[in-house]
Protein backbone atom coordinates (compact mmCIF):
# COMPACT_ATOMS: atom_id res chain seq x y z
CA UNK A 1 0.00 0.00 0.00
CA UNK A 2 1.61 3.58 -1.23
CA UNK A 3 -0.36 6.50 0.22
CA UNK A 4 1.64 9.70 -0.59
CA UNK A 5 -0.18 13.28 0.75
CA UNK A 6 1.13 16.28 -1.53
CA UNK A 7 1.23 19.34 1.02
CA UNK A 8 1.45 22.88 0.65
CA UNK A 9 2.70 25.51 2.83
CA UNK A 10 0.14 28.14 4.86
CA UNK A 11 -2.72 25.77 3.20
CA UNK A 12 -5.95 23.92 4.09
CA UNK A 13 -3.50 20.77 3.36
CA UNK A 14 -2.55 20.58 6.81
CA UNK A 15 -6.25 19.14 7.76
CA UNK A 16 -5.66 16.07 5.91
CA UNK A 17 -2.27 15.83 7.68
CA UNK A 18 -3.72 16.41 10.84
CA UNK A 19 -7.01 13.12 9.42
CA UNK A 20 -4.05 10.89 9.03
CA UNK A 21 -2.38 11.93 11.95
CA UNK A 22 -5.92 11.00 13.47
CA UNK A 23 -6.15 7.32 11.49
CA UNK A 24 -2.71 6.22 12.52
CA UNK A 25 -2.25 5.84 8.54
CA UNK A 26 1.28 5.11 7.06
CA UNK A 27 2.29 8.27 4.86
CA UNK A 28 4.58 9.71 2.89
CA UNK A 29 4.43 13.36 2.75
CA UNK A 30 5.76 15.72 0.18
CA UNK A 31 6.04 19.13 0.69
CA UNK A 32 5.65 22.04 -1.66
CA UNK A 33 6.18 25.66 -1.15
CA UNK A 34 4.19 28.77 -2.52
CA UNK A 35 5.72 30.47 -5.45
CA UNK A 36 6.95 34.11 -3.72
CA UNK A 37 6.21 35.88 -6.79
CA UNK A 38 2.11 35.10 -6.67
CA UNK A 39 1.53 33.17 -3.40
CA UNK A 40 0.30 30.34 -5.51
CA UNK A 41 0.99 26.83 -5.60
CA UNK A 42 4.19 25.91 -7.30
CA UNK A 43 3.79 24.42 -10.96
CA UNK A 44 4.74 21.02 -10.42
CA UNK A 45 1.60 20.41 -9.39
CA UNK A 46 0.03 21.11 -12.34
CA UNK A 47 2.28 17.71 -13.73
CA UNK A 48 0.33 15.90 -11.30
CA UNK A 49 -3.21 16.90 -11.12
CA UNK A 50 -4.46 19.69 -14.25
CA UNK A 51 -5.43 21.54 -11.32
CA UNK A 52 -2.47 21.92 -9.72
CA UNK A 53 -3.51 22.59 -6.14
CA UNK A 54 -2.97 21.40 -3.00
CA UNK A 55 -3.81 19.17 -1.59
CA UNK A 56 -3.36 15.79 -3.76
CA UNK A 57 -3.82 12.22 -2.54
CA UNK A 58 -2.01 9.44 -4.51
CA UNK A 59 -3.26 6.12 -3.07
CA UNK A 60 -2.02 3.19 -4.81
CA UNK A 61 -1.29 4.73 -7.95
CA UNK A 62 -4.58 7.06 -7.75
CA UNK A 63 -4.56 10.71 -7.74
CA UNK A 64 -7.12 12.75 -5.74
CA UNK A 65 -8.01 15.83 -5.92
CA UNK A 66 -10.25 18.37 -3.57
CA UNK A 67 -10.13 18.09 0.46
CA UNK A 68 -13.43 16.93 0.90
CA UNK A 69 -13.31 14.04 -1.48
CA UNK A 70 -10.00 13.19 0.18
CA UNK A 71 -11.77 12.95 3.33
CA UNK A 72 -14.23 11.11 2.68
CA UNK A 73 -11.82 8.47 0.79
CA UNK A 74 -9.03 7.83 4.06
CA UNK A 75 -12.47 7.30 6.21
CA UNK A 76 -13.81 4.82 4.08
CA UNK A 77 -9.99 3.10 3.73
CA UNK A 78 -8.77 3.35 7.29
CA UNK A 79 -11.66 4.43 9.22
CA UNK A 80 -13.74 0.96 9.58
CA UNK A 81 -14.77 1.20 13.13
CA UNK A 82 -16.53 4.80 12.44
CA UNK A 83 -14.39 6.68 14.87
CA UNK A 84 -13.89 9.58 13.13
CA UNK A 85 -17.26 9.34 11.15
CA UNK A 86 -20.74 8.05 11.55
CA UNK A 87 -21.96 4.63 10.32
CA UNK A 88 -24.85 4.72 7.87
CA UNK A 89 -27.97 4.82 9.50
CA UNK A 90 -26.32 7.25 12.86
CA UNK A 91 -28.35 10.39 14.01
CA UNK A 92 -25.55 12.80 13.38
CA UNK A 93 -24.50 11.45 10.01
CA UNK A 94 -26.24 14.53 7.86
CA UNK A 95 -25.12 16.89 10.68
CA UNK A 96 -21.74 14.84 9.61
CA UNK A 97 -22.06 15.75 5.98
CA UNK A 98 -23.25 19.35 6.27
CA UNK A 99 -20.07 20.57 8.31
CA UNK A 100 -17.96 18.23 6.57
CA UNK A 101 -18.65 20.10 3.33
CA UNK A 102 -19.28 23.39 4.44
CA UNK A 103 -16.03 23.77 5.45
CA UNK A 104 -15.16 23.63 1.92
CA UNK A 105 -18.35 25.17 0.71
CA UNK A 106 -21.15 28.20 1.56
CA UNK A 107 -19.52 28.04 5.75
CA UNK A 108 -16.07 29.10 4.44
CA UNK A 109 -16.45 30.64 1.27
CA UNK A 110 -16.66 33.97 3.03
CA UNK A 111 -13.85 33.34 5.05
CA UNK A 112 -11.79 32.47 1.88
CA UNK A 113 -12.91 35.36 -0.38
CA UNK A 114 -11.87 38.06 2.76
CA UNK A 115 -8.07 36.17 2.19
CA UNK A 116 -8.56 37.31 -1.51
CA UNK A 117 -9.93 41.03 -1.22
CA UNK A 118 -7.09 41.55 0.87
CA UNK A 119 -4.59 40.53 -1.37
CA UNK A 120 -6.15 42.54 -4.42
CA UNK A 121 -6.58 45.57 -2.01
CA UNK A 122 -10.47 45.51 -2.26
CA UNK A 123 -10.97 45.71 1.42
CA UNK A 124 -13.52 48.67 0.80
CA UNK A 125 -15.23 47.43 -1.98
CA UNK A 126 -18.79 46.85 -2.35
CA UNK A 127 -18.08 43.11 -2.45
CA UNK A 128 -15.84 43.39 0.61
CA UNK A 129 -19.25 44.26 2.39
CA UNK A 130 -21.16 42.08 1.48
CA UNK A 131 -18.66 39.17 2.35
CA UNK A 132 -18.53 40.46 5.84
CA UNK A 133 -22.08 39.85 6.21
CA UNK A 134 -21.42 36.05 5.00
CA UNK A 135 -18.92 35.77 7.41
CA UNK A 136 -21.10 37.19 9.89
CA UNK A 137 -24.24 35.01 9.11
CA UNK A 138 -21.67 31.88 8.54
CA UNK A 139 -20.29 32.51 11.98
CA UNK A 140 -23.66 32.18 13.73
CA UNK A 141 -24.35 28.94 12.28
CA UNK A 142 -20.70 27.88 13.65
CA UNK A 143 -21.66 29.17 16.92
CA UNK A 144 -24.83 28.27 17.24
CA UNK A 145 -23.74 24.62 16.28
CA UNK A 146 -21.04 24.64 19.05
CA UNK A 147 -23.01 26.35 21.80
CA UNK A 148 -25.53 22.94 21.58
CA UNK A 149 -22.85 20.62 21.57
CA UNK A 150 -19.20 19.95 21.91
CA UNK A 151 -18.25 18.94 18.38
CA UNK A 152 -19.69 19.73 14.58
CA UNK A 153 -21.04 16.44 14.82
CA UNK A 154 -22.28 15.70 18.12
CA UNK A 155 -20.77 14.85 21.16
CA UNK A 156 -17.82 13.08 19.76
CA UNK A 157 -15.14 14.54 17.86
CA UNK A 158 -15.39 13.32 13.87
CA UNK A 159 -13.31 14.43 10.96
CA UNK A 160 -15.98 17.15 10.49
CA UNK A 161 -14.03 18.87 13.37
CA UNK A 162 -10.82 18.09 10.91
CA UNK A 163 -11.80 19.83 7.97
CA UNK A 164 -13.56 23.05 9.97
CA UNK A 165 -10.15 23.88 11.53
CA UNK A 166 -8.53 25.95 9.46
CA UNK A 167 -10.49 28.36 9.03
CA UNK A 168 -11.87 28.21 12.46
CA UNK A 169 -7.71 28.87 13.59
CA UNK A 170 -6.94 31.74 10.73
CA UNK A 171 -9.77 33.32 12.23
CA UNK A 172 -8.57 33.70 15.65
CA UNK A 173 -5.00 34.51 14.09
CA UNK A 174 -7.07 37.75 13.04
CA UNK A 175 -8.86 38.48 16.02
CA UNK A 176 -12.24 37.46 14.18
CA UNK A 177 -13.33 35.84 16.89
CA UNK A 178 -15.35 37.85 19.80
CA UNK A 179 -14.57 36.97 23.43
CA UNK A 180 -17.40 35.37 24.13
CA UNK A 181 -17.95 33.06 21.11
CA UNK A 182 -17.54 28.99 21.55
CA UNK A 183 -15.34 28.80 19.02
CA UNK A 184 -12.64 29.03 21.86
CA UNK A 185 -13.57 26.17 24.04
CA UNK A 186 -13.81 24.22 21.05
CA UNK A 187 -9.93 25.43 19.97
CA UNK A 188 -8.82 24.17 23.43
CA UNK A 189 -10.67 20.86 23.10
CA UNK A 190 -9.11 20.19 19.36
CA UNK A 191 -5.58 21.27 20.33
CA UNK A 192 -5.05 18.83 23.21
CA UNK A 193 -5.79 16.00 20.61
CA UNK A 194 -2.21 14.19 20.33
CA UNK A 195 -3.07 14.19 16.28
CA UNK A 196 -3.22 17.69 16.21
CA UNK A 197 -0.43 18.18 18.20
CA UNK A 198 1.79 16.34 15.69
CA UNK A 199 0.29 17.98 12.53
CA UNK A 200 1.48 21.41 14.51
CA UNK A 201 5.17 19.96 15.01
CA UNK A 202 4.89 18.67 10.69
CA UNK A 203 3.77 22.13 9.33
CA UNK A 204 6.05 24.14 11.60
CA UNK A 205 8.69 23.24 9.22
CA UNK A 206 6.56 24.55 6.41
Amino acid sequence: MSLILHHLNRSRSERLIWLLEELGADYELVRHKRDPQVNLAPAELIAIHPMGKAPLLIHDGQVIAESGAIALHLLEAFDPEYRLHPAPGASNRAAFFEWLHGAEGAVFLPFLMNTYLSATGLEDSLLSQYMAGEREKALGAIEACLTARPYFAGEEFSAADVMMGFQLEAAEARGGLPETSPVHAWLTRVRSRPAHQRMRAITAED
